[in-house]
């Protein structure tokens, strides 16, 4: 893992600021009632439950669920493979409603590149939720590959949106994911306990 500040963000960003210069923000809601199964799994065995949803133009988000734990991926998965990958946190944790996606113009073309969810983990030493905003690479459907990117604690933190778009620009255009180590950014809490598996 990689725990950085905004200022070493701040220069990475810049390294991309011509592509930076045409990416916004754009918002879809996310709700798993309307989300088709199309694996029930088997929680038992430790198979999840799996789901597709609704995502930015065309573009899917991929729902896994075992119990109150979910996962999400977000765009086309490997190719050949439906779901493989598991990202989520060892405590429970609730993703938002909101999905911000960091979209590329390009002509005439829309591209996301990475989107940026809060979610909300319930730690058990702490009376409220830790807010944490997981920032993920889309896998566009001429790559195939989507991968969380970055943590950013969002709970005693006032930069946190700002710090989660700034690694969304810089590591969402970035060509394999095998090359990405999720950054951390931390304030004065620190981020629950994740857990990744199938992204080796």
């Amino acid at each position: 893992m990689i725990r950085t500040g905004l200022a070493v963000m701040a220069m990475l960003f810049g390294m991309n600021g011509a592509s930076a210069q045409t990416v916004e923000s754009i918002y879809t809601d996310f709700d798993a009632a309307q989300c088709a199964m199309f694996a029930p799994g088997d929680p038992e065995n430790g198979v999840p439950r799996q789901a597709v949803c609704p995502g930015y133009g065309g573009y899917p988000v991929l729902l896994q669920s075992i119990g109150d734990n979910q996962s999400l991926y977000f765009g086309f998965p490997p190719d050949g493979e439906l779901i493989s990958r598991w990202a989520s946190f060892v405590d429970t944790g609730t993703a938002h409603d909101v999905i911000e996606w960091r979209v590329r113009t390009e002509g005439d073309r829309r591209v996301p590149l990475a989107t940026i969810q809060r979610w909300f983990v319930d730690v058990p030493e702490r009376e409220s939720p830790v807010e944490v905003l997981v920032v993920q690479k889309v896998g566009l459907i001429e790559a195939w590959q989507g991968c969380i990117v970055g943590y950013v604690v969002a709970t005693g933190n006032p930069n946190a949106n700002e710090a989660a778009r700034t690694i969304a620009d810089t590591f969402g255009s970035a060509p394999q994911c095998r090359t990405i180590e999720p950054v951390i950014e931390e304030g004065t809490v620190p981020l629950p306990q994740y857990m990744l598996y199938g992204y080796d």
